[in-house]
């Protein structure tokens, strides 16, 4: 077991990438595992992962995958657009949770790239705080263009 204070403390607004950003709610703990960024607090835990756009798709492209790639199970899906992003959800129960409260999956889409979450609770009562993150997804480098 390591201790929690090995791990850098973040919080409020943080940058995920040059060009992407999360707003986190309170303080978290976070590292790097297995080339994925890793934000945790108790009861809480958020998996991130950055992935490119090829230049010949299109955002839409993009989601289509996602949406073909997702669990068969996977339920209370979600997909608005804000500010020129496409923002993508859905829960799913898994093992790692015991089956007991579903995970938050969620996919921002920009025109470059895109943020994949994952987002583990372990307690019910901690959904509006996942779907309060996922929302919280910015993109900062609009003039990077394909």
């Amino acid at each position: 077991m390591h201790d929690h204070n090995e791990y850098p403390t973040i919080s409020g607004i943080y940058p995920l990438t040059n060009e992407w950003t999360i707003t986190l709610p309170s303080t978290f703990q976070s590292k790097i595992e297995d080339e994925d960024l890793v934000i945790w607090k108790s009861g809480l835990t958020i998996w991130c992962s950055v992935w490119d756009i090829d230049p010949v798709e299109t955002q839409q492209d993009a989601i289509t995958w996602v949406v073909e790639e997702q669990a068969e199970k996977a339920f209370d899906v979600h997909q608005t657009e804000k500010d020129g992003l496409i923002f993508y959800r859905y829960r799913l129960f898994e093992e790692t949770n015991d089956y007991s409260v579903a995970s938050v999956y969620c996919f921002v889409f920009s025109h470059s790239s895109y943020i994949q979450l994952g987002i583990y609770v372990d307690d019910e009562a901690d959904y509006a705080q996942a779907i309060e993150i996922c929302e919280s997804m910015t993109f900062i480098n609009m003039a990077v263009l394909h």
